[in-house]
Parts: structure tokens; sequence; C-alpha cells
């Protein structure tokens, strides 16, 4: 048994319960309520089986009690919300964004939480995800198997449920056993900003009438743009009426070719990965009035055909592209050089990834304002090592 080893879970020693009844929730709220930390997951569905983004299993678990909690039950999960906001309650959690992003489009605003994936990264773990840290920290292999199954479907299989409480039944020995690690490197003020960061971070599920890329909006005319758009709005309400992801109606190159006059109804009966009802003869005619309909609006509101002009050429790109390429090398390499040296290649990346460095190149951030303190302060310390100077992107 290695370093990492030595703790022992013993997940199997606490009781797990299925929760579908008012009776059973309020139970279960109390018992939660008189912990000092809970971990908690979230099964859902996000335009994979279903239209939208739906909450199927609520996973809680303390140190003694597990509890799946089943939304689709004869119960109101928004009494699960002060138990979850209760700022004395720590909340451990893994990879938690979109959980977060979920709860908060049900107005629920988790404080006080510990994101262990976060942890990991820090102490440059190369595999985080929880099979992978759970298999590292205590040399358990859990089965993976139900990842990918369809969590809408009720009733639940007995697989599901081991799964479903396995993510959440080792998180409170594992935060415990990674902040033991932590503290050996120095990194403990690190994850209280990363924890704080995540407790006041507000997620924005962002608006379902603009589906145009960045792409569309640079290079697609304003009349383009309108219809276009205005296909994809008719697609996700149809989608939202017969209760399934966008892409089961019709795939985003169909939607795309029909806005550019590319498919005819003449072709439409022999394309593939249409919804029977726009199959059928109604289905077919609606989707040609409505791509019309469009073209008429666009029209009468005297939306313009030409393109964008790009001002510069390929030339101005090939130079502003080799320039930024410079810049990564002599500026920024060096300096993710010497946050890899320090703390791992895996952490660097989590700290200051390249992707943070185009975002900082192409002026859309300065590094005052990457998400926590010390991060920017990493970076600094680390630049005056190395007698780089950073103050064009302060």
């Amino acid at each position: 048994m290695n370093d990492n080893q030595h703790i022992l879970p013993a997940p199997q020693q606490i009781p797990i319960a299925y929760i579908t009844t008012a009776a059973a929730l309020g139970n279960c709220i109390a018992q939660l309520k008189q912990a000092k930390a809970i971990a908690f997951d979230l099964e859902f569905d996000r335009d994979h089986y279903t239209y939208g983004f739906n909450l199927c299993l609520m996973q809680i678990a303390s140190d003694m009690h597990c509890y799946l909690i089943d939304p689709q039950a004869d119960l109101d999960i928004r009494e699960t919300f002060s138990l979850l906001e209760d700022p004395a309650i720590l909340k451990v959690v893994h990879s938690s964004t979109e959980d977060m992003r979920l709860l908060h489009s049900l107005k629920c605003y988790p404080k006080n939480l510990c994101d262990t994936e976060a942890y990991a990264k820090l102490l440059n773990y190369e595999r985080i995800s929880l099979g992978a840290m759970i298999q590292q920290l205590f040399g358990i292999e859990l089965d993976k198997k139900m990842q990918k199954v369809n969590w809408v479907l009720r009733p639940l299989k007995p697989q599901q449920m081991e799964y479903a409480a396995n993510d959440v039944l080792y998180l409170l020995q594992m935060k415990t056993e990674l902040e033991r690690q932590g503290a050996g490197k120095g990194l403990l003020p690190f994850f209280e900003e990363e924890n704080e960061q995540l407790s006041t971070t507000i997620y924005d599920m962002g608006s379902r009438d603009n589906f145009l890329k960045k792409s569309d909006l640079l290079y697609a005319s304003p009349y383009q743009q309108y219809v276009l758009n205005g296909m994809f709005c008719y697609r996700d309400n149809l989608a939202m009426q017969q209760n399934k992801p966008a892409h089961y109606i019709m795939n985003e190159d169909t939607l795309r070719g029909l806005a550019a006059n590319k498919i005819s109804r003449a072709e439409w009966q022999d394309l593939k990965g249409l919804h029977p009802l726009l199959k059928s003869r109604e289905g077919e005619q609606q989707v040609f009035e409505q791509l019309e309909k469009l073209k008429t609006e666009a029209h009468d509101k005297n939306l313009s055909h030409k393109r964008k002009r790009i001002n510069r050429s390929a030339e101005d790109f090939q130079e502003e592209r080799e320039k930024r390429d410079m810049l990564k090398a002599t500026l920024f390499k060096p300096i993710q050089d010497e946050l890899a040296l320090q703390y791992g290649e895996h952490a660097m990346r989590f700290i200051f990834s390249t992707a943070m460095v185009n975002t900082i190149l192409q002026g859309e951030m300065k590094i005052g304002e990457m998400k926590t303190a010390y991060r920017q302060m990493l970076v600094m310390a680390a630049a005056k090592k190395l007698g780089v100077s950073l103050s064009a992107y302060e």
C-alpha cells in the first residue's frame, strides 16, 4: 500500500436510502442539517435524451447517511435548497461546474463549497476524474458502466443506485486526504481561494433565442444572421414541444443548409437525421413556410445581404499570429515552464493554461483579471524571477 492509500474509507457501512416521498425527504433533510459537512452530486440530462437541462437525481451524503433523492417522485426538490445554501454546512463536490449551472437555473445557490477536482489539479494529478481519484487515493476501482445511461428513465436499476451513491460516498474522505497532501506542499491558501471563487460564482444559462456562433457574427451578413437564427429558434421550439434534444429534430448541417438555400424541397425526403414530424408532408410544408417567412421578415427589415468587411488582409492576420507566437515563446512559455518546475506540469495547466495566455494576448483579459489572486501572484512572481516584464498585460 502506498502513502496515498493510508486512509481506509468505509462507504459500505453508510446506509443508502432512496427518497421518493415527502415524509422521507423531510426526515432526510433533518438528518443532514445536523452534519458539519456533506457531499453532493447530481445526475442530469442536458439535451441528450430530453429537451433542455433536467435534474434526474440528487445524491447527498454525510459521514453517517447517504440519500438518493428522486426529483421525479412525489416530492418538492426545492426543500433541499435551504440545506445546500446553508453557509454553516460545508458542501464537498467534484467537478461541479455543470451541477452549479443546473442548480443556479433552479434558483438554488449553494454556499460554502469545496471542489476536490480543483484540489487534485493543484496537486498535479494527471488523472482527475472521480473514479480515477478514488482508485489513486484509496486503491478502489469503481464500476463506471452506468455513467452514460439514461437517467430520465424509471425505475432506476440497482446498478444505477450503486453508481450514484459512489459519486458522493468517498468525497468527504477524499477532501481530508487531499488537504493533508496540500498542507505538505503549502497549497491550502490556494485551495481556500478556489473554494471562495466557486462559492461566489453565479452561472448564467444564457439565452435560448440567440444560437449564432462567433463565426456567424463575424462573417455572415445581417440578413443571413436573421434567417439562420430564426431557423435555430424554430428548431428549438419544435424540440421543446416534442421534449427531444434539438439535434433529434434536425441536425445543424441540415438547418444551415436550409438557411443558405442549399437544400430544396425536392431533396427533403431523402435527407437523413430528420424527426418523423418533419418527414411528414405537413411538417415539410411548415419548415419551408417558416424559412420563407424569415426571409420576408429580413427583407422587410431592410437587412443587408453584404457581409461584414474584414479590413485586415491575410498577410495582416499572419503577421499578428506570428507576433502572438513570438510573445508566447519569449514571454509566457518561460513563465509556464517555471510554474511547471515549481508545481508540476498538470498544476501549471490549471494555474496558467495556454488558453489563458491566448486570451491575454488577444486583449480579452488582463493578468489582474484572472479569477483568483493566487494565480495572479504566481504568474507575476515567476515573471519577476525570470526577469520578464508583463507590464503590458497587467
